[in-house]
């Protein structure tokens, strides 16, 4: 039977893609997947290092979108850890890492207030 086998792209609108490359390249260490441009769009991606599969659209198109976007989950195997990593870059968090039933989990905002949340499966205490 066909069907849908997975994602391959999700959307973030920014208001200027050569600022949020900066930000998710140098802030989070993702790296620049596709950036092809044309006299109309510029198509900018990019992803986690380790998974290049799945990449995150910089889409200035959607002026009215921007900071709007609903709380990414991204996964990590240290939610500390990174959490203390990404502050010395300069992210900014909205919550520290507390214990939740899926996880340790940490909350931080992108350069145009989204919200992502960062996620060590399995956590226990």
């Amino acid at each position: 039977m066909a069907g849908i086998d997975r994602f391959a792209c999700i959307t973030v609108a920014v208001r200027d893609q050569n600022e949020a490359l900066v930000w998710f390249t140098e802030k989070l260490g993702f790296v620049k997947r596709v950036d092809r441009r044309d006299p109309e769009i510029r198509f900018l991606t990019v992803s986690p290092q380790k998974q290049p599969d799945l990449q995150v659209i910089l889409a200035s198109w959607f002026p009215d979108h921007v900071g709007k976007n609903a709380t990414a989950v991204l996964h990590t195997d240290n939610c500390r850890k990174t959490y203390e990593e990404l502050m010395r870059r300069g992210v900014e968090f909205t919550k520290s890492p507390q214990p939740k039933p899926y996880g340790l989990q940490a909350v931080f905002k992108d350069l145009h207030g989204n919200h992502y949340a960062l996620v060590e499966p399995g956590y226990t205490p």
